[in-house]
């Protein structure tokens, strides 16, 4: 049977935010479709908008807050609100989670030579070179300045260390358009396993960044994987 479809926008913030459709036997509604229900439901819809308008900009808002603005990536806010999320879920399924920090090598060269837009640029295809290299369920987080952090979910022991030697070839091969040419730069990775290394996740990330100065002390542009003798400390 053929139904009459009556269609009313929901405008939030001067653009359509949706459509409410109403479905109607073609008896149970007039020719001139006017409707005491049809007009509660239009009055209701209305005065909801505002609430659903605040609503949007609070998780429009709560998002901002756990991006980095200048690449897209998570930040480390976002990192702290959802690790026990994180952490639970990869040990209820008795997994391993891989921790690469990564490192531009002499990043601030790049700002002294070319200004602080190069350095942005540099910084946002850096981002995208990194993102290319993991799947889609990983996570990269932009941890602060020129350091970055993968967060492989789900691996297998052992697995971190070839996504990490692809992320530095990747970066080595990237390029960037400057005043005089292009410029390439390369990057130094320090990596750990959770819960293999260490029972705490935020030690897995000071492990993994123990190693990523190795990397850098002992000639950069290279993957180092973390081993108890980097560690000297008495406690994290």
């Amino acid at each position: 049977m053929n139904k009459v479809h009556i269609c009313f926008p929901m405008i939030v913030g001067g653009s359509a935010g949706g459509v409410v459709q109403f479905l109607f036997d073609p008896k149970h509604i007039g020719p001139d479709r006017k409707d005491t229900r049809m007009f509660k439901a239009e009055q209701y819809i209305k005065e909801s908008l505002s609430v659903i308008e605040a609503k949007r900009l609070t998780n429009t808002l709560r998002e901002s807050a756990l991006s980095d603005p200048l690449t897209g990536l998570y930040n480390r806010r976002f990192l702290q609100e959802y690790t026990e999320t994180l952490v639970s879920g990869v040990l209820r399924r008795k997994k391993t989670i891989g921790l690469i920090m990564c490192d531009l090598d002499y990043f601030k060269q790049v700002n002294d030579a070319y200004g602080h837009n190069i350095g942005d640029a540099l910084l946002k295809e850096t981002a995208s070179a990194i993102k290319k290299c993991v799947r889609v369920s990983d996570l990269v987080i932009r941890f602060g300045g020129e350091e970055f952090l993968v967060l492989m979910l789900d691996i297998n022991e052992g697995e971190t260390m070839g996504i990490a030697e692809k992320i530095r070839e990747t970066i080595k091969e990237t390029k960037i358009k400057v005043p005089d040419g292009s410029l390439s730069k390369t990057i130094s990775l320090g990596i750990s396993e959770f819960p293999l290394d260490t029972d705490s996740f935020w030690q897995a990330i000071k492990f993994a960044d123990v190693a990523l100065y190795k990397a850098k002390d002992t000639g950069r542009n290279k993957s180092v994987r973390f081993t108890t003798d980097m560690w000297t400390a008495e406690q994290f």
